[in-house]
């Protein structure tokens, strides 16, 4: 469910908006994308031969990527439509054309999100899944202020597994962000750019990319309150 806003713009005319991301949605994205940025860089940088200590800036910022999600997973339970996400079958058969971003082309009309945002979403969270279990668990193997090290938490075997998943869901993150930035600087993606800053979209491009019917518009809620 969406609002409608109309806005005056510079020439006059009348120009309707339609609300696509609260301000805590953004807000909690953009945190998100700080964090990975972070946690990348402070992963793959000491390996390029560049020094400095990583190691604290890493678990710290592990747990406000850690904190962001958990907070993302309640938000969206509670007062966003999670069914949004939900991948059905038959969008499978228009994989094509939705990576396309031709609505036209489609036998599965798009609601809030396509196919590959959902999917994209998906594959995301399964490594970040991967990412936060494993880094709670090697944080049992560093000193800090409010723990004592304990590297025998684990045996061996199990340390070698942890590292490996967790080495591999990072590396993973590499060309996921790569992907991401690529379709949000694309001149025909920059308006889902746009909502992710200013919140919303406009009447012509929802009409344009998205199925009235699946993502019904509700212009009475407020923004801030309407399930997203």
């Amino acid at each position: 469910m969406t609002v409608v806003e109309t806005t005056l713009p510079e020439d006059g005319s009348q120009e309707k908006h339609v609300a696509r991301h609260s301000l805590t949605t953004r807000l909690n994205h953009w945190l998100i994308a700080a964090s990975v940025i972070a946690l990348i860089l402070s992963s793959f940088l000491p390996i390029l031969g560049i020094k400095f200590a990583w190691v604290t800036i890493h678990w710290v910022t592990g747990l406000a990527f850690t904190a962001s999600i958990v907070f993302h997973t309640v938000y969206a339970l509670l007062y966003q439509d999670w069914r949004t996400m939900w991948i059905r079958a038959a969008e499978f058969k228009d994989v094509i054309a939705s990576m396309a971003g031709r609505l036209e082309m489609l036998k599965v009309p798009p609601g809030k999100y396509w196919l590959m945002q959902k999917v994209y979403h998906h594959v995301i969270t399964l490594f970040g899944i991967i990412v936060i279990i494993t880094g709670i668990l090697m944080m049992y193997r560093i000193d800090s202020s409010f723990w004592d090290r304990d590297p025998y938490f684990l045996s061996a075997e199990i340390w070698g597994i942890v590292y490996v998943l967790h080495g591999f869901a990072s590396l993973c993150f590499v060309p996921m962000l790569m992907m991401h930035i690529y379709f949000a600087i694309r001149p025909e993606k920059l308006f889902y750019t746009r909502s992710m800053i200013k919140g919303w979209i406009t009447k012509d491009e929802y009409l344009s990319h998205h199925d009235p019917k699946v993502w019904v518009l509700d212009q009475e809620s407020d923004p801030e309150e309407q399930k997203e």
